[in-house]
């Protein structure tokens, strides 16, 4: 279906919807209609006029009460919306963004209906869908905005407060800002441990240990302009804190292995050790993540040039 076959069955549509002498609209079976005619349009990979078919739904609800079914045919124009836009920047063609302009608009909409309703969680699960999409279009710092607003909305559930935190970390991370990302990540390890009596975060902690002195390296912080716990973390790997006549203590979520090729790292980049590092790259390269790998790359690629 094109726009030549949708825009008359459209207007049909919406002419049910004017008031006539003595005579009421039938306001439900034009939302329906409209709802039928952008699954129609969905199925034909028309996620544009999908999406104002949907929002023509979510008019209708509206106008009937049906506060439910409003946020369900707002979220499906969002989503839409978004559809339309991917294709877009995927063939790199020219656009307003003016789907994704729209896409915003319905989610914020659909959001601010579920706060009304009493259900912040699920406005905050409508922000960081937004978010995760924005994340995938390479737009992190719109993203982070939404991450954000989801995390203001989020009450009480100690897995989805992480689950979000992770991402604003992400999003950091993407624009390059490592001294919020070590922040984030600060922050998301300390919320860990005080809602982890049972260590189910152990992994977490790991790769959050990770970052943080790789992040510390990149830095290079001066001790008067940074928190002791924050030097803590790096102390801990490095030469004057090691003690030749007692056992080294681990940090107690990283194996031993990783403990250790992680402290040669921070000790290699001591001493200047270029070729120590290009080597301990290799090393550790299976432990870490992708962007726990470009996180060294950044300070080996520094070592070597000085």
């Amino acid at each position: 279906m094109d726009s030549r076959d949708f825009l008359p069955e459209y207007r049909n549509i919406s002419n049910k919807l004017k008031k006539r002498f003595l005579r009421r609209p039938n306001v439900a079976d034009a939302s329906e209609n409209f709802r039928q005619l952008g699954k129609r349009l969905e199925d034909s990979d028309e996620p544009q006029y999908a999406g104002f078919c949907y929002l023509a739904t979510g008019r209708c609800e509206k106008t009937v009460g049906n506060s439910c079914a409003e946020i369900e045919a707002t979220t499906q124009a969002a989503r839409c919306f978004l559809r339309a836009e991917s294709v877009h920047q995927k063939l790199k063609t020219p656009t307003f963004e003016e789907n994704l302009s729209a896409a915003i608009a319905g989610y914020k909409q659909a959001a601010k209906l579920e706060e009304e309703m009493g259900r912040p969680n699920a406005a905050s699960a409508l922000f960081i869908e937004l978010g995760d999409e924005l994340f995938d279009l390479d737009r992190p710092a719109e993203a982070l905005f939404y991450y954000d607003q989801a995390l203001k909305r989020e009450s009480g559930s100690i897995c989805d407060t992480i689950f979000i935190l992770r991402k604003i970390c992400d999003c950091h991370l993407a624009l390059g800002d490592h001294h919020n990302a070590l922040k984030e990540f600060t922050k998301l390890g300390d919320f860990c441990v005080e809602n982890d009596p049972c260590q189910h975060y152990h992994q977490l902690l790991a790769s959050i240990e990770i970052f943080r002195v790789l992040l510390l390296l990149i830095i290079q912080p001066s001790k008067q302009s940074t928190s002791p716990n924050l030097i803590q973390v790096l102390d801990k790997y490095k030469w004057e804190d090691l003690d030749d006549c007692k056992e080294q203590e681990t940090c107690p979520f990283l194996d031993s292995i990783t403990f250790m090729l992680l402290q040669s790292i921070v000790q290699a980049v001591q001493v200047n050790d270029a070729d120590s590092l290009l080597y301990l790259e290799d090393e550790i390269s299976p432990s870490l993540n992708k962007q726990q790998k470009s996180l060294l790359a950044i300070v080996v690629t520094r070592e070597v040039k000085k």
